[in-house]
């Protein structure tokens, strides 16, 4: 897949730190979260709220 050399750098860095084996397999995961999110909108829930360990939340916007 050709993409622009600042979009291959991010998506390097989140194949490291999801320690994913492809660029691919990047995009196949965040294709899996984005239907989840856009499902989860679409059936009335319209506030994603995450949480991390500590308890602090922070509200996701999906436009």
């Amino acid at each position: 897949m050709e993409l622009p050399e600042r979009l291959r750098g991010r998506l390097d860095q989140m194949r490291a730190m999801s320690e994913a084996g492809t660029i691919t397999e990047v995009v196949k995961r965040a294709v899996a979260l984005y239907d989840v999110l856009l499902a989860a909108i679409r059936n009335g829930r319209e506030r994603i709220i995450l949480r991390s360990t500590d308890g602090t939340e922070r509200e996701l916007l999906i436009p």
